[in-house]
């Protein structure tokens, strides 16, 4: 059988200020060589190649009557095993969308626009909705108090008391680079079992209306029934619509990926992370997505501009570090051409993100 190449990728050094907390940056390309074996497993279990396709040894004796006949039903009946996709959305992933679903809709009922953040156990993104008109301010707050739900397993409302002088925890609200929140709207999400599998954290009112909306969250997920969220406004309904598409492409590419959709000011507008996509990947989608509003191309096309000698030599050291010359950042227009913001995408291969991210531009037509 005729061995598949297998791309040598590797990850890009993209750092960033920005307000994905929780990972680290990579370097070079999108997706190093673990990650390749992980989109490559499929053509490991593939069945052999009918016979027929091989070059037979000059001394072969003719087969059997009727063997031509057999060999391909054979390779037809193995062939779809082998490309059966392993890549899944996850469990905590699935979870997230239920919870930031049923958060969403009691922030419209109470009609105060909210950032919701869903965060694993490592503390990192999971899946991050910003609902228009809510403060800027609140796409850092919602994520910390989720990081402080999992990183104390305790509700951010119970660290005030807690960190008062004198007290057990005084002062742990400047560890963790400022990341513990001593207020409500964090909470543990417990799954049926009673064992921590993550953390929610909402902002964007008063303690008790981000509490309230957190609660609901939990209280969809208890409920487990998949809900429709309410509208969180034009350009995150069309980002939930392009990601939907995005993911759907990555299933069937075979590959995890973490998809980002940002506004023309460069803030997280939605965050989704498909489990065993790669960790650094939450920083260099983001980053894609902001090179595409910051510079208004594709990150694809940054590459040839940036290079010594060309009108943008040493951009991608400017803004942190968080301008990306390689593809999987893609602008995202209107109706009318303008451009709203941006999609990026991370995971695998510059052509598999592209591929992705252009999915999920499609889905948005």
């Amino acid at each position: 059988m005729k061995a598949k190449k297998v791309a040598a990728l590797v990850l890009a050094g993209v750092m960033t200020a920005s307000l994905v907390t929780g990972c680290g940056g990579g370097g070079g390309n999108d997706a190093p060589a673990q990650d390749q074996e992980q989109t490559e497993a499929p053509a490991e279990t593939e069945a052999p190649e009918p016979a027929a396709d091989e070059e037979a040894p000059a001394d072969t004796a003719e087969p059997a009557e009727g063997a031509e006949d057999a060999q391909p039903a054979e390779a037809e009946n193995e062939t779809p095993a082998a490309a059966e996709s392993t890549t899944v959305r996850g469990e905590l992933l699935e979870a997230a969308k239920i919870m930031v679903a049923g958060a969403q809709n009691k922030a419209e009922e109470i009609q105060v626009p909210m950032v919701i953040s869903v965060m694993d156990m490592d503390g990192n993104l999971v899946l991050l909705h910003r609902m228009e008109g809510s403060l800027l301010a609140s796409l850092d707050i919602s994520q910390n108090k989720a990081f402080t739900a999992v990183s104390l397993k305790m509700p951010s409302s119970d660290v005030k008391e807690l960190a008062q002088e004198g007290n057990e925890l005084q002062g742990v609200a400047v560890k963790n680079a400022g990341r513990i929140v001593e207020f409500g709207g964090g909470l543990p999400i417990m799954d049926a079992d009673g064992v921590q599998i993550g953390g929610i954290g909402v902002s964007g009112g008063s303690v008790a209306e981000d509490t309230s909306v957190a609660q609901a969250g939990l209280d969809a997920y208890a409920a487990a029934e998949a809900l429709e969220a309410a509208s969180g406004g034009e350009l995150l309904d069309t980002a939930m619509k392009m990601v939907e598409a995005a993911e759907e492409k990555a299933i069937e590419i075979n590959v995890p990926m973490v998809i980002s959709v940002v506004d023309m000011g460069g803030n997280l507008v939605l965050l989704h992370r498909m489990e065993n996509s790669l960790l650094a990947s939450l920083e260099i989608a983001p980053n894609k997505a902001f090179t595409a509003v910051a510079l208004k191309m594709p990150s694809a096309d940054v590459q040839a501009l940036a290079q010594e000698g060309s009108e943008l030599q040493g951009i991608a050291v400017q803004h942190a570090g968080r301008i990306v010359e390689f593809g999987g950042g893609i602008p995202l227009y209107d109706a009318d051409g303008v451009q709203i913001g941006a999609i990026g995408v991370s995971g695998g291969s510059v052509a598999e993100d592209t591929s992705v991210a252009e999915a999920g531009l499609a889905a948005a037509q």
